[in-house]
C-alpha cells in the first residue's frame, strides 16, 4: 500500500492533483526575462525590494509575516512567477483551505496558493522560513497519541511490525519540538510486504504531503501518530532506495536552512540591479 496515494476528489477519477507530479529531472536555474513595459519593470523592482528586505530580516532571525498577494493584479502575479521561478520542494496540505505550496528558486522563499473554502476567493501568499507554518500546524492538528492494537486484533502473520509500532509510539510520546529527530530505516528490518501494509494502515494518513526533487525524489507524508512521517527516497528511475519512518516536527530534508535563506537574500538583492 502506498502511503503517498492522494485521495480521489469528487467528480474525478484521478488520484491526485497534477501539480504534485514527480519531477523527471533536476531543476536548473534560469534568469528571468525582463518585461517590456517600463511600468511593469518598476513594479518588479518594488516587489524585489520588499522580498529582499523580508529575506534579510528572516536571515537575521527576525519573525517575518507573510507577503499577501491576494489583491495583486494578474500582471503582477505573472511577473512574480517569472521572477521567482520554481524550486525543488512542493507540498499539498489537505483541509480547508487546501494549500498548494511550492518553494521558489530562492531557497526558503515559498509560494502558497489556495481558494477560500467559503467564498472561493483566491489566496496567494509568500512566506519565508524553513517550511511554511501551515505544513507543521495542519499535520499537528491531526495527531493523537495512538494506543497499541490489542494483541488479539493483530493478525498472526504480523511478527515484527508490532514491535516497530511500539518503538514509534514510545519515540512519539517522548518527542518535543526542537528535539533531535529519530529515524527508523525499514529496509534494515525483517518486514514482509504485508507488515509494511499493516503499518501504513495502522498509522493512517495525515494531511501534509511533501515532494523534494533533485537527482531523485523524496516523498514525505504525515501520519496520524504525533510527529511521525513516512520519508521515502527514490532514484531517478523512480525506484525506492530508502524507506524510513521519521519522528520530527517536519523532516529536515524538506526544510530550508538559515544559511540558505541568507544566500537567497543576497541573490534577490543582486537581481534588483536588473530592473532599472
Amino acid at each position: 500500500m502506498d502511503p503517498f496515494a492522494l485521495p480521489a476528489r469528487s467528480g474525478t477519477a484521478e488520484a491526485g492533483p497534477d501539480y504534485l507530479a514527480l519531477p523527471t529531472e533536476m531543476h536548473v536555474f534560469r534568469a528571468p526575462s525582463l518585461p517590456d513595459d517600463p511600468a511593469a519593470r518598476v513594479r518588479c523592482r518594488t516587489w524585489l525590494q520588499r522580498i529582499g528586505a523580508a529575506l534579510e530580516a528572516a536571515a537575521s532571525g527576525a519573525a517575518v509575516g507573510q507577503i499577501v498577494l491576494d489583491e495583486a493584479s494578474a500582471a503582477d502575479c505573472a511577473s512574480l512567477d517569472e521572477i521567482l521561478l520554481d524550486g525543488e520542494v512542493s507540498a499539498l496540505v489537505l483541509g480547508a483551505p487546501e494549500w498548494q505550496i511550492g518553494e521558489t528558486a530562492y531557497t526558503g522563499l515559498w509560494r502558497l496558493r489556495a481558494r477560500d473554502a467559503a467564498t472561493g476567493r483566491r489566496l496567494d501568499r509568500l512566506e519565508i522560513g524553513p517550511i511554511p507554518a501551515v505544513v507543521a500546524a495542519r499535520a499537528a492538528a491531526s495527531w493523537g497519541l495512538m494506543e497499541l492494537p490489542a494483541p488479539e486484533a493483530i493478525p498472526p502473520e504480523m511478527v515484527n511490525a508490532p514491535h516497530v509500532l511500539a518503538e514509534l509510539r514510545a519515540r512519539s510520546a517522548a518527542f518535543r519540538p526542537g528535539g533531535a529527530a529519530h529515524v527508523i530505516n525499514l529496509g534494515l528490518l525483517p518486514l514482509a510486504e504485508a507488515e509494511l501494509t499493516w503499518l501504513v494502515r495502522t498509522l493512517g494518513e495525515g494531511p501534509a504531503i511533501i515532494l523534494s526533487g533533485g537527482y531523485g525524489t523524496c516523498r514525505i507524508r504525515s501520519t496520524r501518530l504525533a510527529g511521525t512521517w513516512w520519508v521515502q527516497y527514490y532514484n531517478a528511475a523512480d525506484a525506492l532506495i530508502l524507506n524510513t519512518l521519521e519522528i520530527a516536527a517536519v523532516p529536515a530534508v524538506a526544510c530550508a536552512a538559515q544559511d540558505d535563506i541568507a544566500e537567497s537574500a543576497s541573490r534577490v538583492r543582486a537581481l534588483e540591479a536588473a530592473y532599472p
